[in-house]
């Protein structure tokens, strides 16, 4: 690639990825996952712990997440800033392991599918781990390069550490992790090639170490995995694997997801093709997501765009490399424009979409009511960021617990929500109100609860009189606010 198109088109997708990251962190109030995730951090160490075990989500994110909150506050664009940090980190980290691999035009090429990648303005503008992830990975890679370069001690405990840091960030590292090992797997056990069998011998090294640093943990992983998961989540079919690169483009699954998904594909696979370092980058990824979408299919669990965090970054300088490999400068130029400006275009309106009707909701219950009143949200996962932008002044509880509704107890929910009862529940939230203004937050549809909120509705309406839709469409919508006054 000719330097002037290369270092231009590294300033437009370094520019438009500014630019999404900035949608993204204006894009209006936290969703849920946000909301739970300032909410854990800001606990004291004892609660937090709790709190985590209850989430189930591993430490390490939100440890440096508690840490910034404890230095700069819980504002909606503040907790967001360090996911925009780790993402010009991450950048940084693409551009070193792209220059490795296919030198400076390499590098350049790999900050460009990266930055211009929707996914990436979506998720570094968020209040959650996954660009930290991106981090580990990109690190986990250079160290992974450096042992093969030169299997010293220091490469090996560079590897561990990523290793580590990957486990106790997120679950899904554990199918990274599996796949680099299947990786070298035959390298290990090939005695006439003594040079690699040593190289994979240390990768094997520093996985097992890195378990062994993971055992602290383990107890809690354990509790996790056999209480808490993805509820909320059906298990995947085979088209959702087939359709992971269109998550990648937005998820949409519109024209051009679906255009940038069909341009980042064969260039991923050329690279696999053409260049044996890019082939390890590729099918680390493609067994990642295999073994992912094989467990979750099994055993349940959610297979979601943002958990592709452990292969996003290798597939983005894998298509880097992809595009360096196209017969010609000019279309190798070309190829890498294209899927900038898919991605750019596409990411910002992404970025900047908003995650949550929570500001609208909050509106419309100040406005409608006093703080005399009572909020209850069926189901709970509806609460939290309403409840943020509420604060104290509104009672709020939450069905079925009719418990504070800051955060989300994941322990054994389909459990709970199989055993609650809405007649009940309306009962003791009458009796609990008495002649105070009723808020209900409805919505359909959310798996594990039925109709459960909708009976919770009816039967308050039944107790206390008709009720009011305050926000949202009567029938099969999204989300509804009514206002049960008494009689």
């Amino acid at each position: 690639m000719s330097r002037w198109p290369g270092s231009a088109l590294l300033v437009v997708a370094l520019i438009g990825c500014g630019a999404g990251l900035g949608a993204g962190l204006l894009s209006g109030p936290l969703w849920l996952d946000e909301t739970l995730s300032v909410e854990i951090a800001r606990l004291p160490l004892p609660e937090f712990y709790t709190a985590l075990r209850q989430d189930g989500a591993p430490p390490v994110y939100y440890l440096l997440l508690k840490a910034w909150i404890a230095l700069f506050g819980t504002d909606t664009v503040i907790v967001r800033l360090p996911s925009v940090l780790l993402t010009v980190l991450a950048l940084l980290l693409a551009h070193r392991l792209g220059s490795r691999l296919a030198g400076r035009s390499g590098g350049r090429a790999a900050v460009i599918v990266l930055a211009a990648l929707p996914w990436t303005m979506r998720f570094g503008s968020e209040t959650r781990m996954y660009l930290l992830v991106v981090v580990f990975v990109l690190a986990g890679a250079l160290a992974l390069l450096a042992v093969h370069r030169s299997p010293s001690r220091g490469a090996t405990l560079a590897l561990t550490a990523t290793v580590t840091a990957l486990l106790l960030t997120h679950y899904w590292s554990l199918f990274l992790l599996a796949a680099v090992g299947l990786w070298h797997l035959p390298a290990a056990l090939r005695r006439s090639r003594p040079a690699a069998r040593v190289v994979a011998l240390r990768v094997m090294a520093a996985l097992v170490l890195g378990g062994v640093l993971f055992l602290p943990w383990l107890p809690t992983f354990l509790y996790q995995a056999a209480h808490t998961g993805a509820p909320w989540a059906t298990p995947p079919g085979v088209l959702d694997l087939v359709r992971t690169p269109l998550l990648w483009g937005g998820g949409r699954g519109d024209l051009w997801g679906g255009a940038l998904a069909a341009l980042l594909v064969p260039l991923v696979a050329l690279a696999a093709w053409r260049r044996p370092d890019a082939r390890a980058l590729a099918g680390v990824a493609v067994a990642t997501l295999l073994l992912a979408w094989a467990q979750t299919a099994v055993l349940g669990g959610a297979y979601t765009g943002r958990y592709t965090a452990v292969v996003v970054p290798l597939v983005a300088v894998a298509a880097g490399i992809g595009a360096l490999l196209l017969p010609g400068r000019r279309l190798a130029w070309m190829a890498l424009a294209v899927l900038t400006m898919i991605g750019v275009t596409t990411g910002i309106s992404s970025a900047a979409t908003p995650r949550t009707s929570a500001a609208q909701i909050a509106t419309v219950v100040r406005a409608a009511t006093g703080p005399d009143a009572v909020l209850v949200s069926c189901p709970d996962q509806l609460a939290p960021p309403v409840a943020r932008l509420l604060g104290p002044a509104y009672e709020q509880v939450v069905y079925p617990t009719l418990g504070a509704p800051e955060r989300i107890d994941w322990v054994d929910y389909a459990q709970r929500q199989a055993a609650a009862d809405p007649v009940e529940i309306s009962r003791r939230l009458v009796a609990r109100t008495g002649s105070r203004p009723l808020l209900v937050l409805v919505s359909p549809g959310y798996r594990t609860f039925g109709d459960q909120c909708g009976r919770l509705l009816r039967e308050l309406v039944s107790l206390r009189g008709a009720g009011q839709l305050l926000y949202g469409e009567a029938g099969p919508s999204d989300q509804q606010l009514y206002l049960v006054p008494g009689r």
